[in-house]
């Protein structure tokens, strides 16, 4: 009875062992910029789940970034679900001296690493910064509340494109664009689920503008953002079909598929041609009919030879 004994104390003072030797694994907080990068100094401007810190940029400009990722952060972890990450803004390329954060041959601008929970980003252009780590931070949601496990593409994408154009104020301008697109492009087939996301991205915050965020703008609406963890591609594909209709709807005031217009534009051409033609046999007529002047006769000796 006392063997048991001991194996039962030893069974549990292993279990006990292992659960607090496994919370600070799970519970991890992101390494923190001052500590991924220890040559520079930085200055925290926005402390939580998601922690910002900003080097090489003048105080104010690193409040209104701290501000306007509280905004997007915010936005991501009412509508996703809680999530951590620590972003690292910087303004002096010297930073990040060497090729660690390099994206072929056009440099770094932004970059971050799922797995790791961090993103860095330029701020030479600080009417980008906003929309980019917003764009990220998406990302890092998606990925965490996806059991830490990457979220299929290009849906995760595009979820973070109606996170930018929120930042923006830019989604009745993209929904006017995508309408317009909608209605020559019918026949598009989208693949929801076509790859999924890698866990370190580069990108180019100034090339990164679509209109696509209207999409997504449509599907909360309808469906609400539970839509947003959705994994399935063909419940995607599902509101896309609901999504051109819509679009249909609002350009051409009917949901059906239409092709009056082509007949009207047909007709306009018709009428134009006939009335070309028209004109063009008006004109050829009165030229054959005009008859010209009769030749005077001569005057009497003046081709006559002496």
């Amino acid at each position: 009875m006392k063997a048991i004994g001991k194996l039962v104390v030893s069974a549990l003072v292993a279990f006990v062992a292992s659960g607090f030797l496994a919370s600070p694994v799970d519970a991890a907080s992101p390494v923190t910029c001052p500590e991924r990068f220890p040559q520079v100094e930085w200055t925290l401007v926005s402390e939580g789940d998601v922690t910002v810190y900003v080097t090489g940029i003048p105080d104010a400009m690193g409040e209104r970034f701290g501000r306007e990722v509280e905004l997007s952060s915010g936005w991501l972890a009412d509508d996703i679900g809680s999530f951590e990450s620590v972003v690292c803004l910087v303004g002096d390329n010297e930073v990040y001296v060497g090729d660690q954060f390099a994206s072929g041959s056009v440099g770094f601008h932004a970059h971050q690493d799922l797995e790791q929970r961090f993103v860095i980003v330029e701020t030479q252009r600080p009417g980008f910064v906003g929309p980019a780590v917003a764009y990220a931070l998406a990302h890092q949601a998606l990925w965490q509340n996806n059991g830490n496990e990457a979220f299929p593409e290009p849906i995760a994408s595009v979820i973070a494109q109606w996170y930018r154009a929120r930042i923006l104020e830019r989604l009745e301008l993209y929904h006017a664009e995508v309408m317009i697109d909608n209605f020559f492009d019918t026949d598009a087939v989208i693949d929801w689920t076509e790859t999924s996301q890698e866990a370190v991205q580069d990108w180019i915050p100034e090339n990164n503008f679509r209109a696509i965020g209207d999409f997504v703008d449509f599907a909360v609406a309808e469906h609400g953002t539970g839509v947003l963890l959705e994994t399935d591609g063909a419940a995607w594909s599902q509101i896309e079909g609901e999504w051109r209709v819509a679009l249909r709807s609002d350009l051409t005031g009917r949901e059906t598929p239409t092709t009056d217009w082509a007949f009207g534009v047909a007709i306009a051409v018709g009428i134009l041609g006939v009335a070309v033609i028209a004109i063009g046999f008006g004109l050829y007529s009165k030229h054959r009919k005009k008859e010209r002047a009769a030749t005077p006769p001569p005057v009497p000796g003046f081709f006559s030879e002496n």
